[in-house]
C-alpha cells in the first residue's frame, strides 16, 4: 500500500469540514472493529483510525493558521499509512499537503466536496464523503 494522502481542498465556508466529519462517522461504520486515538474533539477534531494494523489521519480542520499543520506532522510521525484533511485551495494550507509529498513521499489525491448554491449541501457533502471513503478503502486494498 502507498503511503497517501485525501486532500479536500476548496475556498472557505464551503463544507470540507463537514465533509471530513461525515467521512470519518461512514469509516467508523464500515470497519466496526476499528481502533480510535482521538487527539482532538469538537467540532473540529483530529483523530488516528487503526483498522488491522492500517493508520488512517484525520484532521477536519484545514484553514490557514490552524493546527493543520501540527496534526500532518503528527500524523507523520505516528506512521499514518492514509491520511484525510480539509485545506484551501492554494497558500499555506495546501502548501503544508504538497510537502507531504515532498518530505514524506506520500501520493496526494486532491478532492473536493460537491457544492451548489440551490442544492442541499449536507446531501452533497454526503455524496462526497462516500466516495472519498471508497478511496480509502482502494488504498487500503493496494488498488490505488
Amino acid at each position: 500500500m502507498k503511503k497517501s494522502v485525501i486532500a479536500i481542498y476548496g475556498p472557505s465556508n464551503q463544507g470540507k469540514s463537514e465533509t471530513v466529519r461525515e467521512t470519518a462517522n461512514l469509516l467508523f461504520i464500515a470497519f466496526p472493529n476499528h481502533t480510535l486515538h482521538t487527539i482532538n474533539t469538537g467540532p473540529d477534531f483530529t483523530y488516528i483510525v487503526d483498522i488491522n494494523g492500517i493508520k488512517i489521519g484525520i484532521e477536519s480542520q484545514g484553514d490557514p493558521n490552524s493546527r493543520m499543520f501540527q496534526s500532518l506532522q503528527t500524523f507523520v510521525a505516528q506512521g499514518c499509512n492514509i491520511i484525510v484533511c480539509s485545506c484551501r485551495s492554494r497558500g499555506a494550507t495546501a502548501g503544508a499537503v504538497e510537502d507531504l509529498h515532498r518530505n514524506h513521499q506520500y501520493e496526494i489525491i486532491w478532492s473536493t466536496n460537491h457544492r451548489s448554491w440551490h442544492k442541499n449541501q449536507t446531501q452533497l457533502n454526503q455524496i462526497a464523503a462516500s466516495e472519498i471513503l471508497e478511496l480509502i478503502k482502494l488504498i487500503m486494498n493496494g488498488q490505488l
